[in-house]
């Protein structure tokens, strides 16, 4: 993808390249790069234990009950997030069916809809090439790449705090009715994923108006009042109709799901403060390793670089400051990156209006270089990976290889352009190297399905028997009951599923308590699946009598029961 357009703000370059190239090809190629690299072999490999999969099986006894108010998991009440993500998946199934793909589009639909966003953003705020070079950076960022394809909360969480966050800021710019547009974002990030959606905009917002020393009269400029009543007019109904209906929700959820997991270190998830440094340098590679070579001092004023940069260090801030840390918690400072990261670079390759001093093309030369360096790296992890303790890096070997040779080829190829001082194609050179790395990635992670799925042994179930009673023995595995389209047992802590637990009548019947209540379980008529680990098959083999392995995947094993069995 090419960035040569031609910039009605952009002051004569003789740096400049051919303006060869229509603007609306290079906004419909940033689309198709973007659709790309988010749809790719969606439908290829199982869901993931234990959010995927998890996530999916919401959704699907959804579609099965057409009870769209409570979310159920396992046909248990199932309350740590808000339905919106459930909702849009259900709908997902309806159009595609229920399966790999259908459960991940919602995902890859809102990464999409956030690049879009950032460009859109970035037009109105900066220019043509900085929005297309915003917009590029961000789709082929590493983490957000992966959380494009992966059913969580998270990138849809990313989306809606984007389009809010920046229609906050061109209300502020421009006024008219952006306001509206951001309290609607924040009340479907609510619906998504709690309190947090609604926070992270406002943040980002206050800390920018503290910044300019403009916040007299913030709530009238605003219409905050009205907003707040629109917020709480769209979310508030299921939080009050979930505390009415589900004994016990309103500690669960807003005390012990937000209060104790932000505040309390052993909660849930706990890690150091420092924990998302390192995340957001990996996670952005190679352009975060760029952001050293940049000049933005060269680069005219413009707020929006303050406002991008102040929500991104809040952002950052804000999750740190919380005990419960996951990698993808961090996932809405991404677009901030990219447009400063974007902004960075265009100073460095083409003028503007105001610059202080020229660009300078030759300090990009360098990404080139992080280019190869990042493919000797991968080529290195995957000729050592027999001597690393982890399976994944060997299952993973031939797409790091290919991995390697993309980024080694195209770092040569974006190093010559630099040095040629056609900085824009070097640039388009590093995009397509990510594109290229990422879409040999998905066929590492169908390599991995064995290692983070139990979507075979679950579909090994299925086609055995569709009437079976399924115990999973010491852990509950989230792809059992989609794959088989029914409730499973459990013995063992039941984690996710306490809170509907405690609220079911017929627990008794779907939680045993110790291995004698198996046993006597197993012996009861009827045919019976364990699902457990094979050292637990190994010891309890003399208790179990005969049976017969149905499948086997990774460590976990699946037996069934039956006077003809034979046991193995």
């Amino acid at each position: 993808m090419s960035l040569q357009a031609s910039e009605p703000l952009a002051a004569e370059n003789p740096l400049r390249e051919p303006e060869s190239i229509p603007y609306w090809m290079l906004v419909a190629a940033l689309f198709a790069l973007a659709a790309f690299v988010f749809f790719v072999n969606l439908w290829r490999y199982g869901l993931w234990e234990p959010d995927e999969a998890r996530y999916a099986e919401i959704a699907r006894e959804m579609v099965e009950s057409r009870d769209y108010l409570v979310p159920h998991l396992n046909y248990l009440a199932y309350v740590e997030k808000p339905p919106l993500l459930y909702w849009i998946t259900t709908l997902s199934f309806d159009a595609f069916g229920i399966n790999e793909f259908a459960a991940r589009v919602p995902v890859a639909l809102s990464a999409l809809v956030g690049v879009l966003t950032t460009f859109y953003f970035t037009l109105r705020t900066y220019g043509r090439r900085h929005a297309i070079l915003a917009g590029a950076i961000l789709a082929t960022m590493p983490l957000y790449l992966v959380m494009a394809q992966v059913l969580t909360t998270d990138m849809m969480l990313t989306c809606f705090t984007t389009i809010a966050s920046f229609a906050m800021y061109l209300h502020w710019r421009e006024g008219g009715r952006w306001c509206w547009l951001g309290y609607l974002a924040m009340a479907l990030a609510v619906m998504t994923k709690g309190p947090v959606g609604a926070a992270i905009p406002i943040v980002a917002m206050a800390g920018f108006l503290v910044w300019q020393r403009e916040l007299r009269g913030v709530l009238s400029r605003f219409h905050a009042i009205a907003g707040a009543a629109l917020l709480i007019a769209l979310c508030a109904p299921w939080f009050v109709i979930m505390t009415i209906r589900e004994p016990g929700y309103f500690d669960f959820y807003f005390i012990g799901e937000h209060l104790r997991r932000a505040f309390v270190p052993d909660y849930s998830h706990a890690e150091s403060f420092y924990f998302y440094l390192p995340v957001i340098v990996a996670g952005a590679l190679p352009w975060s390793l760029m952001v050293p070579l940049l000049t933005w001092r060269g680069a005219p004023k413009n707020p929006a670089r303050r406002f991008c940069l102040g929500a991104a260090i809040l952002i950052v801030a804000m999750f740190s400051a919380s005990s419960a840390k996951l990698i993808p918690y961090v996932l809405p400072a991404f677009p901030f990156l990219a447009v400063l990261i974007a902004d960075g670079i265009a100073s460095c390759i083409w003028p503007q209006p105001g610059a202080l001093r020229p660009p300078d093309t030759r300090i990009l030369v360098e990404s080139g270089g992080l280019l190869i360096l990042m493919g000797i790296s991968a080529a290195v992890a995957a000729a050592i990976a027999n001597h690393l303790r982890t399976p994944y890096v060997i299952a993973a070997r031939p797409a790091l290889f290919a991995i390697a040779a993309v980024f080694i080829a195209f770092g040569a190829v974006a190093t010559m352009l630099f040095l040629r001082r056609r900085a824009t194609l070097g640039i388009t050179a590093v995009v397509a190297a990510m594109a290229a790395a990422f879409f040999a990635g998905t066929f590492a992670r169908i390599e991995l399905e064995p290692l983070r799925s139990y979507a075979a042994l679950s579909r090994a179930i299925a086609a055995r028997t569709s009437d079976a009673s399924i115990l999973c023995y010491h852990r509950y595995v989230q792809g059992l009951a989609f794959y088989n389209r029914r409730r499973v047992m459990l013995l063992g802590p039941r984690t996710e599923l306490d809170f509907g637990s405690r609220l079911d009548p017929d627990a008794n019947d779907w939680f045993l308590i110790g291995d004698p209540a198996l046993y006597e379980w197993w012996q009861q008529p009827g045919s019976k699946i364990i699902v457990l680990d094979a050292d637990d098959l190994d010891r309890m083999k003399p208790q179990l009598g005969n049976f017969e392995l149905v499948a086997s995947e990774g460590h976990k094993r699946a037996i069934i029961n039956g006077a003809t069995a034979t046991s193995r």
